[in-house]
């Protein structure tokens, strides 16, 4: 089995330092990168050939912009939102521009690892306590017809 290529977004110092430890201990996945801006993604992914990109929602060029800059020039990378705050409306944008996941951070818990693979998988995660309003909103504000 091979090992998932990550590149880790996250202005926390702390928690992104905290996230690469988790990623390396788990033994499925190496981090290729860790920044904390999203100004290069879509570069860093092409250079270190990521899989994988944990992005912070709310960091400098982060998000929305980050996740959709990411769809546009790196379909294939699976992004993975995290964020502190939970609103299912936050949610619902990171899903609409490219997100796979979006993983809440005061609920990553011991399945954090075993999350990100599943979503590099094709398995959609939201690991948030409004995830059902989260796909509400989806489905009410969607641009396409059921």
């Amino acid at each position: 089995m091979s090992r998932i290529r990550v590149v880790v977004a996250d202005d926390d110092d702390t928690m992104r330092h905290a996230i690469v430890d988790v990623l390396e201990a788990h033994g499925g996945f190496t981090v290729v990168a860790d920044v904390a801006t999203g100004e290069r993604l879509p570069e860093l992914v092409a250079e270190t050939q990521a899989q994988l990109v944990v992005l912070d929602v709310r960091m400098p060029s982060g998000g929305v912009e980050a996740a959709r800059a990411l769809r546009e020039h790196h379909p294939q990378t699976v992004v993975v939102a995290v964020s502190a705050s939970n609103q299912a409306s936050i949610v619902a944008s990171m899903i609409r521009a490219g997100a796979t996941g979006f993983l809440a951070k005061g609920h990553l818990g011991m399945t954090f690892a075993d999350d990100l693979a599943r979503c590099t998988g094709g398995q959609v995660m939201f690991g948030v306590p409004p995830g059902a309003e989260a796909l509400r909103a989806l489905e009410e504000n969607s641009e396409e017809p059921a």
